[in-house]
């Protein structure tokens, strides 16, 4: 076992500790419960309770040593996290949600209850929106209710018929189910109209199938947690000179392939990334030449040690620097 640089720990039979996730797995268990009693949401809908607070609990700071004072996201994905799709909306929180589809004289804000953030749908500010039909949809524009609208007499009757639809069909948060009540048939939600208008005209987008190899296996496809990106780099530019750049993107052929093929191995890594430095330029390197890069500029530990070569100059301001005829030094015994 130390060979391989771990040890052997003996657990109690039957403990829960065995598995270093337990404590935040019972932490988001009790927050998602929490949230679907205080909410009166049906149990039907526990997955998108429970996507809303695994989505909190990797953007929220923790005391580990591991993170180096970052974000669990930031630290898998190497992108600062954003807290926008989830901090707009409460849980199971009344909104009203825009309907490109209907038509005059068909109101197209639509009540209805956000279930938390879309995650991979649409843009990052896109909701889970439950509508009276009992079908969850994925919303772009979402917008919460005001105090007044809330305490509205016309709002209040809204909303108790709104909830007497969905209790009929899912029940409450006891999980009792009233009847059996078929959900009504309608067009699919996926279809999107295109957009034009005297300026602009439809563009609409071609459904090209994702290439693949002769196994059938996706073509540049690539994890998600590419830790290259956004690293930032010291490399040699011009002769001896050392610049620090940044790397912002892979390149991509005017095709929109990328080059290079991905490899979990750095040193078969083809991929070409762009890098940004200080003065603006834009110059490509290969996934070896920046992994080689940031591995040199690093200590063991993995911390970033500057160095600088000599000091070049100097200025101090008169009216807070000591000059040398008033300065002292005191000593162990504190004589001066």
């Amino acid at each position: 076992m130390h060979s391989i640089g771990t040890t052997l720990r003996v657990l109690e039979q039957g403990t829960p500790w065995s598995n270093r996730a337990e404590l935040y797995v019972g932490l988001i268990k009790a927050a998602v419960c929490r949230d679907m009693r205080t909410s009166n949401c049906p149990l039907v809908f526990w997955d998108y309770c429970l996507e809303r607070h695994v989505t909190i609990n990797n953007l929220t700071a923790k005391n580990l040593f591991q993170l180096h004072g970052k974000v669990p996201e930031e630290t898998i994905t190497g992108q600062a996290g954003d807290i926008s799709n989830v901090a707009q909306f409460d849980y199971y929180e009344w909104c009203y949600a825009m309907e490109n589809e209907a038509g005059f004289p068909s109101n197209k804000e639509v009540l209805g209850l956000c279930l938390g953030p879309a995650t991979g749908e649409s843009n990052k500010m896109c909701q889970w929106v439950l509508k009276p039909n009992g079908r969850a949809v994925s919303r772009q524009t979402v917008c919460p209710l005001t105090s007044g609208e809330l305490h509205s007499d016309m709002e209040i009757k809204k909303h108790d018929a709104f909830n007497k639809l969905i209790e009929a069909r899912f029940g409450n948060t006891l999980g009792r189910q009233r009847k059996n009540v078929p959900l009504p048939e309608e067009e699919e939600e996926d279809e999107w109209a295109t957009y034009q208008d005297d300026d602009e005209f439809s563009k609409p987008i071609p459904d090209n199938e994702d290439y693949v190899d002769i196994h059938g296996r996706l073509i540049n496809q690539q994890p998600v947690y590419d830790l290259l990106l956004n690293a930032e780099i010291k490399i040699h530019t011009d002769g001896e000179q050392i610049s620090i750049g940044k790397v912002k993107q892979r390149v991509t052929t005017p095709e929109g392939k990328q080059m290079g093929t991905y490899h979990p191995n750095p040193a078969l890594n083809t991929i070409m990334y762009e890098v940004e430095f200080d003065d603006g330029t834009v110059r490509d390197y290969g996934a070896t030449t920046i992994a080689e890069n940031l591995l040199t500029q690093v200590d063991d530990n993995g911390y970033l040690n500057t160095m600088f070569k000599a000091i070049v100059d100097y200025k101090k301001d008169p009216k807070v620097a000591v000059s040398e005829e008033k300065s002292y030094v005191i000593s162990k015994n504190g004589q001066r």
